[in-house]
């Protein structure tokens, strides 16, 4: 039952849900889901409150409830906005690129930069991924696995261009590697410092991505 339902959302209706949210749009939203991202990045999801929330946006907390359900429903934006952007971000930088090594190093500069310009809401992607239930988490999912796709298929382009063994399995294991390295660059990055040396690490990353992919 819990998979049929998410929050008194019908699995049917959530698709209706993101419509209606569609034809109420304001600024407002946005505005609430910066702010959750940061509350939820700093305190973690479990921990917050939609009183934090509406402290940080600066908002009334009434207000809140006028736009959003939830707690769930926010992180659920926060999360579908972000791998929404990933893979439009990504599309957009390996459209016309036929060379796979070229893909490879757009895709990872594309991520990276979307990381460096949004550490909050990486930050909540990463590590509250397992917070969501029912159709948002299988949404969330979907989206996870579309994004995964895309760059495991440009992994096993590169592999085939070095004549490197490449599997299903080892496919699988590569992609799921080489997101964690990226990932978990919010735990070392510092804006202040490191800002300015984002072509260097993004170059570090693909030799690092790029040498992994074509070993024996």
């Amino acid at each position: 039952m819990a998979d049929a339902m998410t929050d008194g959302l019908p699995k049917s209706s959530i698709v209706d849900r993101r419509d209606h949210l569609a034809d109420r749009y304001d600024a407002n939203i946005d505005l609430i889901l910066r702010a959750a991202a940061k509350v939820f990045s700093e305190k973690s999801f479990g921990l917050s409150t939609i009183r934090d929330i509406a402290a940080e946006a600066g908002i009334a907390f009434s207000r809140i409830y006028y736009y959003l359900r939830n707690k769930e429903e926010i992180l659920y934006l926060i999360s579908r906005g972000a791998f929404e952007r990933l893979i439009r971000l990504a599309e957009d930088e390996i459209v016309d690129i036929r060379d796979p090594e070229q893909q490879l190093q757009a895709f990872i500069k594309s991520h990276l930069e979307y990381h460096m310009r949004n550490l909050p809401e990486m930050k909540v992607l990463v590590r509250e991924a397992d917070s969501l239930s029912g159709t948002y988490a299988a949404d969330i999912t979907r989206l996870k696995r579309d994004y995964s796709r895309l760059f495991r298929g440009i992994i096993e382009g590169v592999a085939a261009k070095h004549s490197a063994r490449i599997d299903a399995e080892r496919a699988r294991i590569l992609t799921s590697l080489l997101f964690g390295a990226m990932n978990w660059f919010y735990t070392w990055y510092d804006p202040s410092k490191d800002y300015t040396r984002r072509g260097r690490i993004i170059d570090e990353v693909y030799r690092m991505a790029l040498a992994t992919i074509v070993a024996p």
